[in-house]
């Protein structure tokens, strides 16, 4: 791994997984209480909402990353401004509760993702899930050297889902569903679930087909672009405003993050996941 020895990458490796663990664990332990909602100003200068648990989740995994990597880079949807702006050295990127509206009405469909980039490619990729199996919830860690690993374990499935994320509501009928249709890689069946974390997840355990989305933000899919460079697992970029509608493998990370918009923090891409 460039830019680092066998000691600092597992050390970094280890950290990543305590983290979202620990973080995954506080939101299951809060989803019950009394979570009063916020507002906050998004990348985009549009309001949304935030609750006490996403902004502790923040500082809590800000404050270790920072004891254990002084001269790392941080990026976390709560904190656009600390970030020094670029993608070639050490930076951590959280989105510390995907899912904020869920969470806050009871919903148990969220997710808390911690990335490790360096070089322009995602190095380390951990997202955590609540789970219908254990009270402790699923976890999802994936480096190019172990590969997709489920609670730790390895993890293969065959995908035979019929359904399909895209931007929408629940069961959309949001007005570019026939251009849905017009992609061989989304199936009839479209859902939104609310969470990009939450639904890039069941896609890569198989349990759903793909997940289209327009032009997220960077928190959103980094540990995505992780896993799905793996086997069995694609991303498909398509340029904004592309009236052909026409789909282009993604061959290296490095066309994403070089092109992350420096405001928004958009990836300037519409992208979609797929378990093939």
């Amino acid at each position: 791994m460039e830019g680092l020895n066998s000691l600092e990458s597992k050390k970094i490796q280890e950290l990543s997984k305590k983290l979202v663990v620990k973080a995954g664990l506080y939101i299951l332990n809060n989803i019950n209480q009394i979570n009063p909602k916020n507002y906050k100003i998004n990348s985009d200068g549009k309001k949304e909402i935030v609750t006490q648990i996403d902004l502790d989740i923040h500082n809590n995994i800000e404050a270790e990353i920072t004891k254990n990597f002084p001269n790392h880079n941080i990026l976390s949807e709560e904190d656009i401004e600390s970030f020094n702006y670029g993608f070639n050295d050490s930076v951590w990127i959280i989105d510390p509760l995907d899912g904020t509206s869920n969470f806050s009405n009871g919903l148990n469909v969220f997710g808390s993702s911690i990335a490790y980039i360096e070089n322009y490619k995602t190095i380390f990729s951990n997202i955590f899930i609540p789970s219908i199996s254990s009270l402790k919830g699923d976890y999802i860690f994936w480096s190019e050297k172990t590969g997709m690993l489920l609670n730790n374990m390895e993890y293969k499935n065959s995908n035979q889902s019929n359904l399909s994320f895209v931007p929408g509501n629940l069961y959309t009928d949001y007005k570019e569903s026939k251009n849905y249709l017009k992609s061989k890689y989304i199936s009839h069946d479209f859902r939104n679930y609310g969470s990009m974390s939450y639904e890039g997840a069941m896609v890569a355990l198989g349990k759903v087909r793909s997940m289209l989305s327009n032009n997220p933000k960077i928190w959103d899919v980094a540990s995505l672009i992780g896993i799905f460079s793996g086997q069995n697992k694609s991303i498909y970029l398509r340029e904004l405003g592309s009236k052909k509608n026409e789909w282009v493998y993604m061959e290296s990370m490095e066309k994403i993050y070089k092109n992350i918009e420096k405001k928004s923090f958009r990836i300037g891409f519409d992208i979609i996941f797929i378990n093939e």
